[in-house]
């Protein structure tokens, strides 16, 4: 995400922006589509909780900058069916210890 906000700070049109984007987006699903479709709802929920972890912004909010704020509404509906929330934070010293201290051991090379 920092990488490519970095480089759509460099591009001076909106319209040289929203087609890089688009090639992004292409080529994101290109090598992670397959993943995607076949998370878990636990998976899914996790994977919320950890871009909140790794960007500082809930899905929601990342959703809502690449895609819109129509898109990203439409997929809160989505997630809202799966009792789940793309506005989820990241808590690690409460309901996502656990995964931190995962995360944690997998960073020092103990997982």
């Amino acid at each position: 995400m920092k990488e490519y906000d970095r480089i759509l700070a460099t591009i001076p049109r909106e319209i040289d922006r929203d087609a890089y984007m688009k090639l992004t987006e292409k080529q994101l699903k290109n090598q992670f589509g397959d993943e995607m479709k076949n998370l878990s709802v636990t998976q899914g929920r996790i994977l919320i909780k950890l871009i909140d972890r790794e960007t500082g912004k809930t899905t929601y909010d990342v959703v809502k900058k690449m895609r819109g704020s129509f898109s990203a509404f439409m997929w809160q509906g989505v997630a809202l069916m799966f009792n789940s929330s793309l506005k989820a934070d990241f808590d690690p010293d409460g309901d996502e210890k656990g995964i931190e201290i995962a995360i944690k051991m997998i960073e020092d090379g103990q997982l």
